[in-house]
């Protein structure tokens, strides 16, 4: 064990100093016939079984095993002689004169149950055996009555038995078991040797601790220490979770044990040693390393248990002397492993020096806000514990013990490191109602890659640190797999429509309430409308204005502008005229195709203005030419996104983003959309799935007129009467329609796609009630990545979580990466970036925001390959499907639509009415924004405003709606 005793070890510092203190403040014994109080950790327990009367998870349970001749009459006297020798084993606790108060019962023998196994075949006895051992285990104690220890002898064959102990642990600790067993060992060996063993009546007792703990003065230093250090917003610790956590903690838990090679072992020891600092703390500090790295956080909580046995004369006594003590480090990403692990050393020594005050009395004092089943200040515990060898009981007995877990975890999760004879293992115990088995044993993966980089190299920057598992690095970089490319021979995305039309020019390809349109019909007044466009733009690939209400004639002109080789920029006809004007000026556009009930919107606009309802009247002026041939490096459109400088930025899209895009939809779902309902507006990213997939495909485009979705017995009704098979819209609009639509007229439903926001579970529950023959996806993408990147087929046993965003699809590459641009670890959170063919070139003129946020590809050496960086945090789930888990920065979703906060105090700051404008998305159930839209947002600002000023403020936000889109604010606060 020299490794545990190096000279400048910590603890062994920390210890002579406290020891060096108690000299002047030791423990007596307390007065005879006075009411004895619980310690603060008993309190703390007390209060926890009152709490949960029915659950084990306070229960302590060890197993003894022995393999020889073992003398059961002297095991039983060795055993009663421990109850009778310490009072803690026979404390019970009541209340006594309004004061919880601990007794000491006067029964000082236990109850040794015996049973016989060892006629049984094996399989049986290990059947019973477990069968027996979880029972004990699981049984709960009333504090009342004693006394809080069970003993139940097993007789496995005539040379081999066990002893299986259960207690409270109000009245034991970890330390206590080593101080029972050598009593047990002793008492056991001088009985089988005849010498009589004698209880010391006159010793120090728990009582006497208790007594003393709860008459001592509280420290003001120490409370102002703690109240420094935990004071203030205590960080949620965010970890890879497989299930729903519930909000009643049932405590159910498991335990997953890795035994780490001597090689490394040794290696880790001696790193201790180079380091100056003890095992506990370096293996802490790599337990802070591993839940940095799956939680993306740097101001990390972990709870430790600290034994309160600071005098010598209280290291032979049983009882629970226990604490914790809550460590907090605030990690930086750039910090070498070596200077954390100082960091960790220095916070120990503090916690440690300040550790008198009782975890109770802090929750009481800081009053940290807190959900009733997580612990105030953590979720993660560290337990480190140097395994004693095993006492004899005599040459012809073998003795080996080991503790048993009932199925029960405190916490979350907790790391348990044991080091026996300088061979580490690691065992974590976990809550089984939050994480899978799967989950677990990855962890231990990472930590013991964590433990050989840091060996290995203990002066890297730790975000550097790899670990990553090569089952890891073959699920994200995976070889391509084979796709059909049945639009491979296609240079523009209209050719592909254009090939439909041939093949089915009599077939319905758009329809608007009682307008339909055949392929040879929309291919005919496309063409004329593409003539009078080329004779404007002589075949240049330029951006033309597209503002056309929802019609049969929106998709005519959407048609002729590729036709004519341009790239079509779609304008809602209700942008307000600032928008319009701005996207029209950044765009460079020169021509705009709108109708002749819009042109009045573009009084200022200094290019031509075609109409799409005209082009059939000017037919006969045209001189027919040879539309230009366009390939997949045009620009296909311009889709206009919510900018974080309070302007939009535009995004180019090509022939080639969008055939790919496309295409993908061919390989991932089944069949083909018949019949298509468009809800979205044309200036949607979104709206191009229903769009190119139902027109490239021979399909009827259903357009849905505006606002359909606020009459839902009108939508099934145009579901029902078109027959439509596919349709894609937000999660909240389907979930209105399927609690207030006739199912009926959902029936020819076969494909419906959700996406925009966030699925919410209780919608998945609703649709498989009511709706399950047709097949539900989420979809996710970005307009960067042209409209999806990921997708994911819900399944029933989705339901019980969230709902995840699936895998790639379309040839798109999916990383989750640190701030460090390294791929974070399987189940951990990082941002999702997007590469592959789908993936826009960056934005019209704006060279430095797409330098920041398409970077290039760090795992490929051509610089022209690009990663979209999202500003999206994911992580893998289990199955391999990523969980999307809200924004790194301020812009977020309201129904469907990207909002930036920061724009939208932008708009407000250049009011003249306020002077500093603060806008917040409100959200009043806790983190539901990880997993739910955000439904409202909130205005505040410090100036008091006049009658007149709120009415002139409220014309600025009712412009800002409209340029969002949607009406984002539901209501303003002054303050």
């Amino acid at each position: 064990m020299e490794r545990e005793n190096t000279k400048t070890s910590l603890l062994s510092r920390w210890k002579n100093k406290q020891k060096g203190k108690a000299n002047s403040n030791s423990i007596k014994k307390a007065p005879e016939n006075i009411l004895i109080p619980l310690s603060g950790g008993q309190q703390r327990l007390w209060f926890l079984q009152q709490m949960y009367p029915k659950n084990p998870v306070y229960n302590y349970s060890e197993c003894f095993n022995f393999k020889g001749n073992l003398k059961i009459d002297l095991l039983e006297k060795s055993l009663n002689l421990i109850i009778a020798a310490n009072h803690a084993l026979r404390s019970f606790y009541k209340f006594e004169k309004e004061q919880l108060i601990q007794e000491i019962s006067s029964k000082d023998k236990i109850d040794l149950i015996k049973l016989d196994l060892s006629k049984l075949d094996q399989e049986e006895q290990d059947i019973q055996k477990q069968a027996i051992l979880l029972s004990e285990a699981r049984k709960c104690f009333d504090l009342d009555k004693p006394l809080l220890i069970r003993t139940i002898l097993l007789k496995l064959s005539a040379s081999e038995y066990i002893l299986f102990i259960t207690l409270h642990h109000i009245i034991f600790d970890k330390w206590s078991m080593d101080i029972f067993i050598n009593q047990l060992s002793s008492n056991y060996s001088k009985l089988l040797s005849g010498i009589s063993v004698e209880v010391d009546q006159l010793k120090l007792q728990f009582t006497d601790y208790a007594y003393w703990q709860q008459n001592k003065e509280i420290e003001a230093t120490q409370l102002n220490y703690w109240e420094d250090k935990l004071g203030g917003n205590i960080p949620f610790l965010e970890l890879p979770t497989d299930y729903t956590i519930p909000k009643q903690p049932s405590f159910k838990g498991a335990e997953h044990t890795r035994h780490l090679s001597e090689f490394l072992s040794c290696k880790v020891l001696d790193l201790a040693k180079e380091l100056e600092t003890t095992p506990y703390v370096l293996l802490l500090s790599v337990y802070y390393l591993l839940l940095f790295k799956y939680s993306g956080q740097t101001d990390l909580l972990i709870g430790s248990p600290i034994s309160l046995r600071d005098q010598k004369a209280l290291e032979d006594i049983i009882g629970f002397f226990d604490d914790t003590v809550v460590l907090r480090m605030s990690l930086s990403p750039a910090m070498s492993f070596s200077n954390l692990v100082k960091e960790v050393k220095r916070t120990t020594l503090e916690a440690f020096s300040n550790k008198d005050i009782p975890f109770d009395i802090l929750v009481k004092k800081l009053n940290p806000s807190r959900l009733l089943r997580n612990n105030p200040f953590f979720r993660a515990m560290f337990i480190y514990h140097t395994a004693l060898p095993c006492p004899s009981f005599g040459s012809d007995l073998e003795f080996a013990h080991s503790f048993y877990n009932a199925g029960v975890s405190k916490f979350d999760l907790t790391l348990y490191v044991v080091n026996a004879d300088d061979r580490l293992s690691t065992s974590f115990e976990y809550a089984t109602d939050i994480f899978s088995e799967t989950t677990i044993i990855r962890l231990q993966d990472h930590l013991e890659l964590l433990l050989e980089g840091i060996v290995a190299r203990p002066n890297r920057p730790i975000a550097k640190i790899e670990m990553l598992t090569l089952k890891d690095k073959h699920f994200f970089f995976p070889e391509p797999m084979p796709q059909n490319k049945p639009f491979d021979s296609f240079e523009g995305i209209h050719q592909i429509i254009e090939a439909a039309a041939k093949k089915s020019p009599e077939a319905i390809a758009v329809t608007f309430q009682n307008t339909s349109i055949t392929y040879a019909s929309l291919m005919q007044k496309s063409d004329l409308l593409a003539e009078t466009i080329l004779n404007n733009t002589n075949g240049a690939n330029e951006i033309i204005g597209l503002c056309v209400e929802r019609s049969v004639s929106m998709i005519v002109g959407l048609m002729a502008i590729l036709k004519a080789g341009c790239a079509y920029l779609p304008i809602d006809p209700e942008y307000p005229s600032k928008r319009i004007d701005y996207m029209l000026n950044d765009s460079n556009a020169s021509i705009i195709v709108s109708q002749s009930s819009e042109t009045v919107k573009f009084k200022n606009f200094r290019g031509t203005i075609l109409t799409v309802d005209n082009a059939q009247d000017h037919s006969s002026n045209l001189h027919f030419q040879k539309l230009p041939i366009v390939n997949q490096d045009h620009l296909a459109y311009v889709i206009y996104t919510s900018g974080s400088t309070g302007k939009p930025k535009g995004v180019p899209i090509t022939h080639g983003n969008i055939i790919n895009s496309t295409e993908g939809r061919l390989n991932f779902y089944r069949g083909y959309p018949k019949s298509f309902l468009l809800m979205s507006s044309i200036s949607f990213d979104s709206s191009k799935a229903g769009i190119f997939w139902t027109l490239c495909t021979g399909g009827n485009l259903v357009i849905a007129k505006k606002r359909l979705e606020q009459d839902l017995s009108l939508l099934g009704e145009v579901i029902a009467t078109n027959s439509v098979s596919h349709t894609l819209m937000l999660p909240s609009i389907f979930q209105l329609v399927l609690e207030h639509s006739e199912i009926q007229n959902l029936k020819s439903l076969t494909t419906v796609i959700v996406a925009g926001e966030a699925c919410a579970s209780s919608l998945c529950k609703t649709y498989f009630e009511k709706l399950s023959g047709a097949a539900l996806y989420n979809e996710y993408g970005p307009t960067e990545a042209t409209v999806w990147s990921l997708a994911h087929q819900i399944k029933k046993e989705d339901v019980d979580g969230s709902i995840p965003i699936g895998g790639p699809v379309a040839n798109c590459e999916i990383y989750l990466l640190n701030e460090f641009i390294e791929l974070v670890p399987f189940g951990a959170i990082g941002e999702i970036y997007i590469g592959g063919p789908s993936l826009a070139s960056g934005y019209l003129n704006r060279p430095e925001l797409t330098k920041e946020v398409f970077i290039n590809h760090p795992f490929k050496n051509d610089t022209s390959e690009k990663l979209y960086k999202t500003g999206d945090l994911g992580r893998y789930r289990n199955d391999g499907s990523i969980e999307f888990l809200g924004r790194i920065d301020k812009q977020i979703k309201i129904r469907g639509h990207r909002i930036e906060l920061d724009e939208i105090e932008k708009v407000l700051d250049e009011s003249p009415i306020i002077d500093k404008a603060v806008v917040l998305f409100n959200d009043s159930d806790e983190k539901q924004h990880f997993h739910d839209e955000v439904t409202e947002i909130m205005a505040y600002f410090n100036d008091y405003l006049n009658e007149s000023e709120a009415l002139e403020l409220l014309d600025s936000i009712e412009s800002l709606k409209t340029e969002e889109r949607e009406y984002i604010l539901h209501r303003m606060h002054q303050s």
